[in-house]
């Protein structure tokens, strides 16, 4: 296991270009728990008719936060995979430009395209194929502006074409936030690879793992799958004593909202190890890399957890390369129900990308490859 405790790499930009049932709710003004609380508000923050020049752009636009200490308490989105592919919400200590929008596909502090340009990105909310709102539990936010480092909010979104004719975009997002503390903040554990995924294949494992090395015992509430085309089904667990807890399972092809955790209450504790694989199948007839655009590849498991730290928390990666790291070379007593789609909603996947046209449905074309992906 040594080798899991040095090989957490920070991929920000694997996951920005990038199970239970969710949590929503149709309240546009708070949940009812709010209603007594006078330090309640709420921030809609839009694309200001933001136009898309080509396909794959990423564009972003920002707003500045109060300076003091506020608690996002639920994400409403306003998109629709139509038009994005996805949306990110990031915290930054500054923005990237102070233009109303900006191409933002570079991921350093640099570029005149960067996200944030003093670096310090916070993931705060990802959304994707029309995903629904995701409401925190009561006592948890998500802390921004104050001592942390989310001064501003910037908006990412990643259009799937170009826009035709005279349409414009505004997409967006509302933050429904409070002033007054809350007991326990909100944070992130992304997990995910680098590498490529095989040509004509069915069942491909692109796995990861590293040991859980914070301090502090965070308590998973949600979580999200990311993967494009090839995507077919993502896990991931909690591994204690070889013993090993589902956090989750989904296809990324179905709304990538954040769905409640299998085992609500469950734990992640110092010594820990923490693992995810996505399945992928492609009937492309060349490999297909992890990249930024649709064409390419993503494979992201989030965590979204609360802990009882009171100090600023940043987010914790896991990255592994999919050519050189698997599963069963470390660790022991795998489930074989890991790329299983038993129990999932019905879902649908196609690629365009593929060497011919093929729509594969959760009967029909993915589980006839179950007995292969228990390998």
């Amino acid at each position: 296991m040594d080798n899991l405790r040095t090989a957490s790499v920070l991929c920000v930009w694997l996951i920005t270009i990038c199970t239970g049932s969710p949590v929503s709710s149709t309240d546009h003004h708070g949940d009812l728990r709010w209603k007594d609380d006078p330090n309640y508000f709420n921030r809609t923050i839009r694309m200001p008719d933001a136009l898309s020049t080509k396909p794959d752009a990423l564009l972003c636009h920002s707003v500045k936060l109060d300076d003091r200490e506020a608690y996002i308490l639920k994400y409403e989105p306003h998109a629709t995979k139509s038009v994005a592919h996805h949306m990110m919400v990031y915290g930054c200590g500054k923005p990237g430009s102070d233009k109303p929008y900006w191409p933002c596909g570079e991921m350093d502090a640099v570029s005149d395209e960067a996200v944030c340009s003093d670096g310090a990105r916070e993931i705060v909310y990802a959304w994707a194929m029309d995903a629904d709102s995701r409401e925190l539990p009561n006592g948890v936010g998500f802390r921004v502006g104050g001592t942390t480092r989310n001064k501003y909010i910037v908006i990412q979104l990643h259009y799937k074409e170009k826009f035709k004719g005279d349409f414009k975009d505004n997409s967006g997002v509302t933050l429904h936030m409070t002033f007054t503390p809350q007991p326990k903040q909100a944070g992130y554990y992304v997990m995910g690879n680098m590498g490529h995924i095989p040509p004509m294949i069915q069942g491909f494992h692109m796995e990861s793992a590293c040991d859980y090395k914070s301090n502090d015992t965070i308590y998973p509430i949600g979580y999200r799958t990311h993967s494009h085309n090839l995507g077919v089904v993502t896990s991931g667990y909690r591994i204690r004593d070889s013993v090993w807890t589902e956090i989750g399972r989904m296809s990324p092809q179905l709304p990538q909202t954040f769905y409640n955790v299998t085992i609500p209450g469950m734990d992640i504790r110092p010594g820990d190890t923490l693992a995810s694989r996505c399945t992928m199948s492609s009937d492309r007839v060349g490999a297909t890399a992890i990249g930024p655009s649709n064409k390419d590849e993503m494979c992201n498991f989030y965590i979204l957890y609360y802990t009882y730290r009171k100090e600023n928390i940043q987010i914790q990666y896991c990255f592994r390369d999919a050519q050189n790291f698997q599963w069963s070379k470390y660790l022991v007593n795998i489930p074989e129900g890991a790329s299983s789609t038993e129990g999932l909603p019905a879902f649908t996947r196609e690629d365009p990308f593929a060497s011919r046209a093929f729509k594969h449905s959760q009967e029909r074309g993915f589980d006839q490859q179950k007995e292969l992906m228990k390998k």
